[in-house]
């Protein structure tokens, strides 16, 4: 028997029959834990659009109706507000949360999306250079190959000149090969090339579709 189940309010099957043995809960869990999505985000959030927000929750859902295709056509994503709490990240983990329901059948166990909070990825890259432990190394070399990675929090802290190198070779990887990347910050486009540097910027901004929420902290709501 499983603790929780994507698809326990739609699936027919019940009780000691539901577990581990059945292929698309395993797919499904090994598709989450290899994500790196933090674990109480693995499962569905309901989203209510702020004042002002309801096109742009809108236009989400409409990518996230088509997400395989998304994907696969390589887009990106920049969700950005100077409120915290008004559901940029929640919305980047809906969004690959629905990809993974859209690509678990014959998936084989294969990583398919990373989710890296930038601030802490920095910090891991730093100790790696002494000690790098093997989940992170295996982190690190899934960012240029899975279908979809999301980038969270990318102007929390101004960025060393190293720092802002290393993510500009990762993101212009994977734009180059026409890998898919949902972005999330707190920045427009003058201020974020402050606190990254003006190539990442212009590399984030200008092969993004751009998404503002401006309404007020949702959290707790």
């Amino acid at each position: 028997m499983v603790d929780k189940c994507w698809y326990e309010d739609v699936c027919g099957v019940k009780g000691d029959t539901c577990g581990p043995t059945c292929v698309r809960y395993a797919e499904m869990l090994n598709l989450f834990q290899l994500s790196n999505i933090p674990r109480y985000r693995w499962y569905p959030e309901k989203l209510v659009p702020g004042r002002g927000d309801r096109d742009s929750f809108v236009y989400l859902r409409d990518i996230k109706d088509d997400i395989r295709n998304w994907v696969n056509e390589g887009n990106n994503l920049y969700l950005f507000s100077e409120t915290f709490g008004n559901g940029k990240t929640s919305w980047a983990v809906k969004l690959m949360s629905a990809y993974f329901n859209q690509v678990w059948r014959g998936n084989c166990f294969r990583t398919r999306g990373i989710f890296i909070s930038v601030p802490e990825f920095f910090d891991r890259e730093r100790l790696r250079m002494n000690n790098e432990d093997e989940d992170f190394k295996r982190i690190r070399q899934s960012l240029l190959d899975c279908d979809l990675v999301i980038w969270d929090d990318v102007s929390s802290v101004k960025m060393s000149d190293y720092s802002s190198a290393t993510f500009f070779n990762f993101v212009d990887a994977r734009v180059i090969a026409n890998r898919a990347n949902i972005f999330t910050g707190n920045l427009g486009e003058e201020r974020l090339k402050d606190f990254v540097g003006g190539r990442l910027a212009s590399r984030i901004w200008n092969t993004s579709d751009i998404i503002e929420f401006v309404g007020e902290d949702r959290r707790g709501v």
